[in-house]
């Protein structure tokens, strides 16, 4: 079957190909507290395999452990071990510029020659950074539209805003025509894919394009059609129709031979307005078409078409470095990118991470920054035997033992990024992939700070699998006590996603028994 990448983010869902985590011992027989053993024991989670490790972050004691070094499937939880690593060595107030060349002579305004914008890494662009300079991180986010259908909510932020404070530069440095060629260079490290998503250098709009599908008044009509960023990169077209108040959602989105976007399906009568995404294919191409319109909104002739793909060559990489740029767009700190990352539990943005740490080492592959990055767990005192790392994310390679996490997790709060860590990541029953766990008045909410993370494979003798529910961080016990915890269930069949969504419950309601019984 066909992955789909950053499915609910709600509960860090993925969508995967089937595989099996190793035998190991149930909860029956532990010494866990019956409250616990409540939640592991139930009949959903029969043919599970449980982990769990949980420490007391002061002392090292273990307080308590099943399974703890055995590996567990990670899910979304990798993206600690990916967030960590990359503010480790790139710092909590590394900020990623990325520039606009100009590879020619300007004579009265205008640009005889190129203009090249310069991909780097930036993960948001400025389509998501509020006048604070905070970037803003909503609960379910567009990123997880196709798996959250009616949850998913767009940023308030212009998508394009960084395109067009560009844009607005160029002009103000004098060019008011470019004869030549606008170029998007994304060469900043070798091409990778994860997942069907390239892993690019260059983002604006996290490389989607948004279509917000409303019923009309009457089922059988038509519904009503928004999309954005408006852009002639794509023609949308729509025969989506509103059926009946309980026909549930159901639509999908292609690409025809010519390029056009062509969403088909139906939405409930008087439901909200729905959104849905499509994956652009490349996004330097994309890039190119947006920057275009940009640069003639701010009064920019160009000669190039916006929308046929440019057959012209980037300049050598060494003519680019040595030409100072006419413009530059400047993110946030990274501390800002390492929330979004981990309150939604953004894909991309976590899989930009090893290649932005092999380019920091002067490395250009994906291969040379999870280097980087196991290096920087067995500097933390993991073992590279109870960790596998295969992508920022946490796909179906990454595995971990629940001690091992618990280790790292403990040795994260004596760096000095810890409290930039320890602020990005959900809060219990508040907010990103944590926020619906835990029922109104339990008394743990807000207690914790941790990651969830969870894989799911279509099943067999099931309807699903739920290869891996995980959750990884640190609670603040109602003693007082500080504890790192790491628990993980692999191997579960399932017949409704509901049931899924309920493991995120029950995982936040694990959470709730450290805060209350330790």
């Amino acid at each position: 079957m066909k992955r789909t990448a950053g499915v609910a983010a709600a509960t860090g869902i993925l969508l995967i190909s089937g595989c099996a985590a190793s035998p190991a011992e149930t909860p029956q027989g532990s010494d866990l507290p019956d409250s616990i053993l409540s939640i592991m024991e139930q009949p959903v989670y029969e043919e599970g395999v449980w982990g769990l490790s949980v420490v007391d972050v002061e002392t090292g004691d273990v307080v308590l452990t099943l399974n703890p070094d055995e590996k567990f499937l990670t899910g979304s939880t990798a993206k600690i071990l990916s967030v960590t690593a990359a503010l480790e060595v790139l710092g909590a107030d590394a900020t990623f510029t990325t520039p606009v060349v100009a590879v020619g002579d300007v004579t009265e305004g205008t640009l005889h020659g190129d203009l090249v914008l310069r991909g780097s890494g930036d993960l948001t662009l400025g389509g998501r950074t509020m006048a604070d300079g905070t970037i803003e991180v909503p609960i379910f986010d567009h990123y997880d539209a196709n798996a959250l259908p009616g949850l998913a909510t767009l940023s308030s932020q212009d998508p394009l805003a960084g395109l067009n404070d560009l844009a607005q530069q160029v002009a103000a440095a004098g060019i008011d025509r470019v004869d030549g060629e606008v170029l998007v260079d994304d060469r900043l490290w070798d091409p990778v894919i994860v997942d069907d998503v390239p892993i690019s250098p260059i983002v604006v709009n996290d490389n989607l394009v948004d279509l917000v599908l409303s019923p009309a008044t009457a089922v059988g009509d038509a519904a009503m059609l928004e999309w954005l960023p408006q852009t002639a990169a794509y023609d949308v077209e729509t025969s989506v129709t509103t059926g009946s108040a309980d026909s549930g959602i159901d639509i999908t989105i292609t690409e025809d031979p010519e390029g056009t976007l062509v969403a088909t399906g139906s939405v409930p009568l008087g439901a909200e307005p729905v959104m849905q995404t499509f994956q652009v294919e490349d996004p330097a191409i994309w890039t190119r078409t947006l920057f275009i319109e940009a640069l003639e909104r701010a009064g920019i002739e160009v000669a190039a078409d916006a929308v046929t793909a440019s057959a012209a060559s980037l300049p050598e990489t060494a003519v680019l470095d040595a030409a100072t740029p006419i413009a530059e767009f400047t993110s946030p700190p990274f501390s800002e990118t390492a929330r979004l990352i981990n309150k939604v539990s953004h894909n991309l943005g976590a899989n930009q991470l090893p290649l932005l740490l092999a380019v920091d080492a002067g490395e250009r592959t994906l291969e040379a920054g999870l280097t980087i990055e196991l290096g920087v767990l067995e500097a933390a005192g993991v073992d590279a035997g109870d960790v596998d790392i295969t992508d920022g994310q946490g796909l179906e390679g990454n595995r971990i033992t629940p001690a091992a996490m618990t280790t790292y997790l403990r040795h994260l709060t004596t760096t000095s990024t810890f409290q930039t860590f320890y602020d990005s990541t959900p809060i219990l029953g508040v907010d990103g992939s944590l926020a619906t766990v835990l029922p109104e008045g339990d008394p743990a909410i807000g207690m914790a700070h941790a990651k969830t993370g969870t894989l799911v494979a279509e099943g067999t003798s099931s309807a699903f699998v739920l290869e891996t529910k995980a959750l990884a961080g640190f609670v603040e016990t109602a003693a007082g006590r500080n504890l790192a915890f790491a628990v993980f269930v692999n191997d579960v069949p399932v017949d409704d996603i509901s049931a899924i969504f309920q493991a995120n419950n029950d995982l936040g309601a694990i959470a709730s028994q450290l805060y209350q019984l330790y």
